[in-house]
């Protein structure tokens, strides 16, 4: 019983995971992962990291009509 909660667990964890990563939701925390990792500068706030996302996805030209 104890081995079929700890797969469950798993399971939900990943699944969660997974569900972060395809909504971008995660984006912020491989960010911060990114910046600690090589020593850079102070990180942004997650506000000002999710506008600057918007900005790179929306001021490039947009190929529609």
């Amino acid at each position: 019983m104890r081995g079929l909660i700890y797969w469950l667990a798993r399971s939900a964890v990943s699944f969660w995971s997974g569900v972060r990563e395809w909504c971008g939701d995660a984006a912020y925390d491989r960010y911060i992962e990114c910046v600690m990792r090589t020593g850079r500068a102070k990180p942004i706030s997650e506000s000002e990291f999710y506008l600057e996302q918007l900005d790179k996805k929306y001021s490039r030209p947009n190929r529609c009509c």
